[in-house]
């Protein structure tokens, strides 16, 4: 499931860095596949920590802009990944965080909302898991290795979201 999100991902970012001067002379595709792992690991990451509101964002089917107080937490972490892994600067780092993160927060949009036309909407499914036993913390930690039921049920919910 993981890899299926970094693929759509990766096709999302495409071309992102011709913008970026620093950036023109690197593979862009070392820079798309590098970004969309970044972005999507921090993402599990804070949800792994507890913070679940940039995986809840994700999943709205709303329109995340730059201005959104769950873009600026993750920028932070994401610039200084990049920074670290492209061996670039910070300026260069921060233009790419900006750029990528609203692309990845809203890849999934028109999936979430296709889907609440059909009748399914992830929302209601996800608050559903949140109010379980097991909780939406523990089945976003599932997505990391464990069997639960709530963790087969939030990867069957991005599974079908991603095909």
């Amino acid at each position: 499931m993981l890899n299926q999100l970094l693929e759509m991902a990766q096709k999302h970012l495409d071309g992102i860095s011709r913008d970026i001067p620093e950036l023109t002379d690197v593979d862009s595709k070392q820079i798309t596949s590098i970004t969309s792992k970044t972005v999507v690991d921090t993402i599990m990451q804070q949800a792994k920590k507890g913070n679940m509101g940039s995986l809840r964002e994700m999943l709205s089917g709303a329109d995340t802009d730059n201005q959104n107080d769950v873009l600026q937490q993750l920028q932070g972490p994401v610039v200084n990944q990049l920074q670290s892994k492209l061996n670039i600067s910070g300026q260069s780092a921060q233009q790419l965080a900006v750029m990528a993160l609203p692309i990845i927060m809203n890849m999934l949009n028109g999936k979430v909302n296709a889907a609440k036309t059909n009748g399914f909407d992830i929302n209601n499914a996800l608050q559903g898991l949140s109010q379980n036993k097991g909780g939406l913390l523990n089945s976003i930690l599932g997505m990391f290795g464990g069997n639960n039921q709530n963790s087969k049920m939030i990867n069957n919910i991005i599974t079908q979201l991603i095909k």
